[in-house]
């Protein structure tokens, strides 16, 4: 008897995707799962999320070796700060960089400043074949309702510093179609005031959402997208994708509800048991 092909598709949302880049046994989970599917995508703002946060960490490490040149000084001043993305810049250190040093044992300047060195140019083959990965390896597709023009562009070294994400100029270097897609979904993203549990995020995209309104002519940056990131994600794979998955299960349960997607919840018990 032929089997049925599997025709269902399914969306992955920012975290999933930099959870793939952290821990073997994380990536190895969410594989697991995505062969439950026919084929998977991501979007392009998730490709500018993307590089929002995981990439954008990677620079900042990087400009931070080149300015300290030393390697201890600039990994202990990166992990001190009470910064939200601590944990994903310990990782980049310990995992990704796989150095160990430690400003308390024997450091002399010279081996400081050659792991620095060094640590600059692993970091740079990091962020080229972290993009590369996530433009045209992690998924099957790249869903491009909104076809965000900063997510097109490779991560560009200017001599030894990296640019950092261009402002959005209609005509100039932005040819998306951000403003249309939310005009076009603005009946479901003003449903989002009505759940029962509206978040932070919600707020807002919906934010976001009623300028675009008050406003024919607005040209929204790229920040404005990151603002509503999650919900434009979800907007922009609507004709695509029958599930959505994420490791947030409190803002995706809802918008996979509100999309019509049927919602994959990736989580990881075994980590709070060691």
């Amino acid at each position: 008897m032929k089997r049925e092909a599997n025709t269902t598709t399914v969306l992955l949302d920012t975290s999933v995707q930099i959870d793939r880049r952290k821990m073997r046994s994380r990536s190895d989970r969410i594989d697991e799962a995505l062969g439950k599917f026919g084929r998977s995508i991501a979007t392009t703002v998730g490709l500018l999320e993307f590089k929002a946060t995981f990439i954008r960490q990677l620079v900042i490490i990087h400009d931070q070796l080149r300015l300290k040149r030393r390697f201890t000084a600039a990994r202990d001043a990166l992990l001190e700060k009470q910064h939200r993305q601590s944990q994903l810049r310990a990782h980049i250190f310990n995992n990704l960089l796989a150095v160990s040093a430690s400003s308390f044992e024997e450091m002399t300047p010279e081996r400081d400043q050659r792991l620095a060195e060094e640590s600059c140019l692993r970091i740079e083959n990091h962020i080229r074949e972290a993009y590369r990965w996530f433009r045209f390896k992690s998924t099957d597709a790249m869903a491009s309702a909104v076809n965000c023009t900063r997510a097109a562009e490779y991560p560009e070294k200017k001599r030894v510093r990296y640019l950092r994400i261009p402002r959005c100029k209609r005509g100039e270097n932005k040819y998306c179609r951000v403003e249309e897609v939310i005009r076009t979904n603005l009946a479901l993203l003003r449903a989002l005031k009505g759940s029962d549990d509206p978040k932070r995020e919600f707020e807002r995209a919906l934010s976001v959402a009623d300028r675009v309104v008050s406003d024919e002519g607005i040209d929204l940056s790229h920040q404005d997208c990151r603002s509503a990131g999650d919900c434009l994600i979800a907007l922009e794979a609507r004709e695509d994708a029958t599930h959505a998955m994420s490791t947030n299960a409190t803002e995706w349960r809802v918008l996979s509800e509100l999309c019509g997607y049927e919602f994959v919840h990736i989580s990881y018990p075994e980590e709070r048991t060691r």
